[in-house]
C-alpha cells in the first residue's frame, strides 16, 4: 500500500449517503468510545474496504512496532538522540525515569496542597510561551467549568509588551507568585517578560527568592536570575515543550485548582495511553483517528483541517492543537534525511457557535472545503440548560448538513416562485459530502480533559510514524529566533547588518 493508492482508491469512494445505505453496521463500527470520550468517524467518507487498505498501510509502516518502541523508551527523537517519554509523566511505561517521576509528582503535590494551604497569595502569573503556556492555558480553561482557580492564574506569554501589562494588571505585587516555565530559561520572549515582572516585583521591594519559581531544564541560569535552588522544578529533556503540560510545566495548574486535579488530568490521559497501546489497530482510537486522517490528507487531498469545539472552555484547543500538530509534523523531510512528500494539514478553528457566522461558508459551499473535528460536551455546567440544548443542537446539525448539503432539484422546488430561479439555484444548492468527525465528552472534567488531549497527541504520533517524520523535534522553530537575535541588536545599535533591502529598511523605519 502506497500514498498513489490512497488517491485512486479515494477517488472510487462513495459518497456519505450512500456509505451508511450500504453498511448497516457503520456507526458500530466508526464509532469507539473510551472511558468518558466517544469518537464517532462516521462521517468521514470512507468504506469498510478503505479502512482496511489503511489498516494495511499502518502494519507496512510497523506502527504497532513503534508504539511499542514509545512505551519502551527507545530514543525514537533520532535527531536529537533522545527517548520520548511524556506518557511516563502519566504513570504509563518510560520505567527508567519512573522513579524520577514518581518524585517529582509527590514534590508538585506537596508543594500545591501547602502553598495553597498558606493563604500567602491571591494570584499567579504564570510565564512561558509555546508548549509552555498553550497546555496550561488550554486546561486551566477547561479546568473552569469545574473548579474555581484560587489563587487566580494569569498567563504571560508572547514578547508584546501588552501581554505582560495584561497579566499583570490590577493586581498586588506583594500577593503575587510568579511561575517562570522555560526549558532553557534563555527563550527571548519568556525572558523578557520574566525581566519585566521581576522588576513589578523589586519596585515593590519584593524578592524573587520569595515570589518567583522556576521550571527549567537549566537551573543554573534559574539561579543566576535570582530564584532559590529551592523554588526550581526540573523540566527533563526528554519531555517536549508541546507535550509538557503533565510535567512540573503543570505546577501554575496543580497550584490554582489542586494538586487533586491535577492528578485526574494526569490519570485521564493515563487511561487513554493504556488503550493506545494495548488495544488492536482495527479498534484503537488513536490510530483510526490517524488513518482517517492520513487519507483525508494523502488520498482526498485536503489541505486543512478545522477543529471546532461547541464548548468555550475548550477555545484554545485549535490553538493548542496548531502546534501539537504542525510542529510535530509539518515536515518535508523524513527521518532518514529523503523527502517525506506530503504530510501535516493546516490546523485552524475557532469556537461554535462563532465559527458558523464566519468560515462556515467556506466549508459548506467552498471549492473544496476541510474536513471538521467537532468536539461537544453533553454535560451542562454553567446552569443555563436552555443555552446548552441549542449549542448540542447546532454542533450536531452543522455535521448532518455537512454530510447530507441540499441539492439543486430540492432549491428549485423550495423556491419555484423566483424569476431568476437558473441564477439562483446555483447559489443556494449545498454540495454536501464533506466529512467530519464528533468527539463527545460526557463532560468537562480534568479526567475527560486528559483523554481528549492524549487522544490528539497518539494520534499525531502515528501519522508522523506513516508519514516518515519524526514528531520530536523543531528545527524549523529555530532559525527565525536566530535571525531575530541579530536584527534586534541591530535596532539596538543603530547599525543595519547585511540583510535583504526589505528587511534593511523595516529595521531603519524603527529607529
Amino acid at each position: 500500500m502506497t500514498f498513489d493508492d490512497l488517491t485512486s482508491r479515494a477517488t472510487a469512494t462513495p459518497d456519505l449517503t450512500a456509505l451508511f445505505a450500504n453498511e448497516p453496521d457503520r456507526l458500530d463500527r466508526m464509532a469507539l468510545q473510551v472511558g468518558p470520550l466517544r469518537a464517532d468517524f462516521s462521517k468521514q467518507r470512507v468504506s469498510a474496504e478503505d479502512l482496511d487498505a489503511l489498516l494495511s498501510l499502518a502494519e507496512t509502516r510497523d506502527v504497532a512496532g513503534w508504539r511499542a518502541r514509545l512505551f519502551a523508551g527507545e530514543p525514537i527523537n533520532s535527531s536529537e538522540n533522545r527517548a520520548v517519554l511524556h506518557t511516563a509523566l502519566r504513570g504509563v511505561g518510560g520505567e527508567a525515569v519512573a522513579d524520577d517521576v514518581a518524585a517529582m509528582r509527590a514534590r508538585i503535590a506537596t508543594f500545591a496542597a501547602e502553598l495553597r494551604q498558606s493563604g500567602c497569595f491571591d494570584d499567579i502569573v504564570h510565564i512561558g510561551i509555546g508548549g509552555s503556556d498553550l497546555g496550561p492555558r488550554l486546561v486551566a480553561d477547561a479546568f473552569d467549568a469545574t473548579a474555581k482557580a484560587a489563587p487566580r492564574l494569569h498567563f504571560a506569554n508572547n514578547v508584546d509588551g501588552a501581554s505582560v501589562n495584561d497579566a499583570i494588571a490590577g493586581l498586588n505585587p506583594k500577593r503575587t507568585l510568579v511561575i517562570v516555565v522555560s526549558k532553557s530559561f534563555g527563550t527571548q520572549e519568556t525572558k523578557m517578560n520574566a525581566e519585566s515582572v521581576r522588576a513589578w516585583l523589586a519596585a515593590a521591594n519584593c524578592s524573587p527568592k520569595d515570589h518567583v519559581l522556576a521550571v527549567s531544564a537549566n537551573p543554573d541560569r534559574a539561579i543566576a536570575f535570582g530564584i532559590d535552588p529551592d523554588n526550581i522544578f526540573d523540566f527533563w529533556d526528554w519531555v517536549g515543550g508541546r507535550y509538557s503540560v503533565w510535567s512540573a510545566v503543570g505546577l501554575s495548574l496543580a497550584i490554582a485548582y489542586g494538586p487533586e486535579l491535577f492528578g485526574e488530568l494526569l490519570d485521564g490521559a493515563a487511561q487513554m495511553d493504556r488503550h493506545f497501546r494495548d488495544a488492536p489497530l482495527v479498534r484503537n482510537m488513536p490510530v483510526l483517528m490517524a488513518l482517517i486522517g492520513i487519507w483525508n490528507r494523502n488520498g482526498h487531498g485536503y489541505d486543512s483541517l478545522a477543529v471546532i469545539p461547541y464548548a468555550r472552555r475548550l477555545r484554545k484547543l485549535a490553538a493548542f492543537l496548531q502546534q501539537l500538530e504542525m510542529e510535530s509534523n509539518g515536515k518535508s523531510a523524513g527521518r532518514d534525511g529523503t523527502g517525506a512528500g506530503v504530510t501535516c494539514p493546516v490546523i485552524w478553528g475557532d469556537e461554535g457557535t462563532n465559527g458558523q457566522h464566519a468560515f462556515f461558508q467556506w466549508l459548506h459551499q467552498g471549492p473544496k472545503g476541510a474536513p471538521v473535528d467537532f468536539v461537544a460536551v453533553l454535560t451542562d455546567h454553567e446552569n443555563r440548560p436552555d443555552h446548552h440544548r441549542a449549542l448540542l443542537a447546532n454542533c450536531f446539525a452543522q455535521s448532518e448538513a455537512l454530510m447530507l448539503g441540499k441539492d439543486e432539484a430540492t432549491v428549485r422546488r423550495d423556491n419555484a416562485e423566483r424569476d431568476d430561479l437558473d441564477s439562483l439555484a446555483p447559489q443556494k444548492t449545498f454540495p454536501g459530502n464533506r466529512p467530519s468527525t464528533t468527539l463527545t465528552l460526557d463532560a468537562l472534567t480534568p479526567t475527560a480533559i486528559g483523554h481528549l488531549i492524549a487522544l490528539y497527541e497518539h494520534k499525531v504520533f502515528v501519522q508522523g510514524v506513516i508519514w516518515g517524520v519524526n514528531s520530536f523535534d523543531q528545527w524549523g522553530v529555530e532559525l527565525g529566533k536566530v535571525l531575530a537575535d541579530t536584527i534586534l541588536s541591530e535596532i539596538e545599535g543603530g547599525k543595519t547588518g547585511d540583510h535583504d533591502p526589505s528587511t534593511s529598511a523595516l529595521i531603519s523605519s524603527v529607529r
